[in-house]
């Protein structure tokens, strides 16, 4: 004999998963009010996880999509649908190219203390790590000439801001003694 269904709690489990998602009750239902877009749409992005990132490292060392996301246990469909809504990857002669722009988080030097700065992008993000490998070659040597190209220059935050990078080589020291977390603890992106 059949199992009988229990359509309520169905009905509560769905709407839980549409509130997981960060979607409205009328979008979990799948009747969404006026001007919102279906739970499938593609203008509802989904949402990152630590298997997505993983496979997006493997895209970007140059393997190919469903390689990426079966060595990661993932669907190549998902992954498909994470790329394309997100724009992080152009298929081009038989090829991804990567062009991830999404904001991240970088640990950023002030005076001899370190904030968290969010960059809008790839380039303020990888200026960030450039700047914090010459500090601590600088701080192991001693020699100015590694912190000599990041001086008068900063990088942007997503609200436009200008966080300049500190050249002082006391300051540096002062900051090189502290028991800061490495630039890789802090550095994230900034996803949905």
């Amino acid at each position: 004999m059949a199992r009988k269904r229990d359509y309520k709690a169905e009905y509560e489990r769905r709407l839980e998963r549409g509130r997981k998602k960060g979607l409205s009750r009328s979008q979990a239902r799948g009747h969404p009010k006026k001007g919102e877009p279906l739970a499938s749409s593609p203008q509802v992005k989904p949402k990152s996880d630590e298997k997505i990132e993983a496979a997006l490292r493997h895209m970007q060392l140059g393997m190919s999509m469903t390689t990426a996301a079966r060595t990661e246990q993932l669907s190549s469909k998902r992954l498909s649908q994470f790329i394309h809504a997100h724009g992080i990857a152009k298929w081009q002669n038989r090829k991804w190219i990567m062009k991830d722009s999404r904001p991240r988080r970088v640990p950023h030097i002030k005076g001899s203390y370190a904030t968290t700065v969010t960059v809008p992008d790839f380039a303020n993000a990888s200026r960030a790590g450039q700047y914090h490998n010459a500090v601590g070659r600088f701080v192991n040597t001693g020699d100015l000439s590694f912190i000599e190209p990041f001086e008068g220059d900063s990088i942007i935050d997503t609200k436009g801001r200008s966080h300049p990078f500190e050249t002082d080589p006391n300051n540096l020291f002062r900051y090189a003694m502290k028991d800061e977390p490495p630039f890789h603890e802090i550095y994230q992106i900034v996803s949905n």
